[in-house]
C-alpha cells in the first residue's frame, strides 16, 4: 500500500517547483535588462581608449583610469556582462532575424577575444615581449570594433537612444523624414 503523501512533502516540492519558476523567471527578464551591461562595456571603451599610448593623458590621469579600467573589469564587467550575455545568448539562438543573429554572434566572438585578453593583461601585464605586446593589442582593436559592433545590434534600445537626440531629430526634419 502507498502510504498518503505528507503535507510537508507536498509543500517541499511546491516550494522547489515556485524556486525554479522564479529563478528561470529572473533569468529570462535578465536577456532583456541590457541597459547597465551596455553602459558598463561603454566605460570600459572610454577608459581603456584613454589608455591607448597614442593619447598621451598623462602619468596623473592615467593611473586612475587604469585602477577603474581594471577594478571595474575584473569585478562588475565580468558580473554585470557575464549574466547578461547568458540569458540573452538565450535570444540569439532562437531569433529569426538574420542581422540580430549575426552581429550578436559577432560581437560574442569579440567579447570573447577582449575578456580573455583583458584577463592575462590582468594578471600578466604588459612585459614587453612580443606575446604580450600582440594580446595588447588584440585587447586595444577588439574593443575597437566590439563597441561599434554592440552599438549598432542593439541600436533600437541603446542606451544612447539617438532616435531621442535632439540633432538627429533636427537632422531628420531637414530631411523631410519622420523623427
Amino acid at each position: 500500500m502507498n502510504a498518503p503523501l505528507s503535507s510537508s512533502v507536498i509543500s517541499s516540492e511546491h516550494q522547489n517547483l515556485s524556486w525554479a519558476q522564479s529563478l528561470k523567471g529572473y533569468w529570462q527578464k535578465q536577456a532583456y535588462r541590457h541597459k547597465n551591461a551596455e553602459k558598463l562595456m561603454y566605460f570600459m571603451f572610454v577608459t581603456g581608449f584613454l589608455l591607448w599610448d597614442q593619447l598621451s593623458v598623462g602619468w596623473a590621469a592615467e593611473r586612475w583610469l587604469l585602477v577603474a579600467h581594471m577594478m571595474v573589469g575584473i569585478s562588475l564587467f565580468l558580473w554585470v556582462v557575464g549574466v547578461f550575455w547568458s540569458a540573452h545568448r538565450q535570444l540569439l539562438m532562437r531569433s529569426r532575424k538574420s542581422f540580430l543573429r549575426i552581429t550578436g554572434r559577432l560581437t560574442e566572438g569579440l567579447l570573447l577575444v577582449c575578456v580573455a585578453s583583458g584577463l592575462y593583461l590582468f594578471f600578466y601585464g604588459v612585459t614587453g615581449n612580443a606575446l604580450s605586446v600582440l594580446i595588447q593589442d588584440l585587447h586595444f582593436y577588439s574593443s575597437v570594433i566590439l563597441t561599434p559592433l554592440v552599438f549598432r545590434h542593439a541600436f533600437r534600445w541603446s542606451v544612447l537612444n539617438l532616435k531621442s537626440s535632439r540633432l538627429v531629430n533636427l537632422l531628420m526634419k531637414r530631411r523631410g523624414g519622420n523623427a
